[in-house]
């Protein structure tokens, strides 16, 4: 059986959580990278196989339509910070960079 990918457009996956787009376990991972974790940090973390991690990372390139992982992870953390600006201007609050 040939891996075919799923690809979203950015467009469209800009729209979205990082959630709605991937499996939980996916979310938790990217949103550790993101937050600065190292790629040994997050499988001993998590308790994850290393060849689980490569699996996983090359499935989530192929959701997300990115070739490597360090554009993978700036994609994460555009969504992260475009949902953390919208919480707070719901609350009232300007953020400072």
């Amino acid at each position: 059986m040939k891996h075919e990918p799923k690809v979203i457009s950015i467009q469209r996956a800009s729209a979205f959580r990082l959630d709605a787009i991937l499996s939980g376990e996916e979310a938790i991972v990217l949103r550790a990278l993101a937050g600065g974790l190292t790629d040994r940090q997050v499988c001993n973390q998590l308790g994850m196989n290393p060849d689980t991690y490569l699996r996983m990372m090359r499935d989530m390139r192929d959701k997300i339509g990115k070739s490597d992982n360090a554009s993978l992870i700036a994609w994460a953390k555009e969504r992260i910070e475009g949902v953390d600006q919208r919480i707070d201007t719901a609350k009232g609050r300007t953020r400072l960079a």
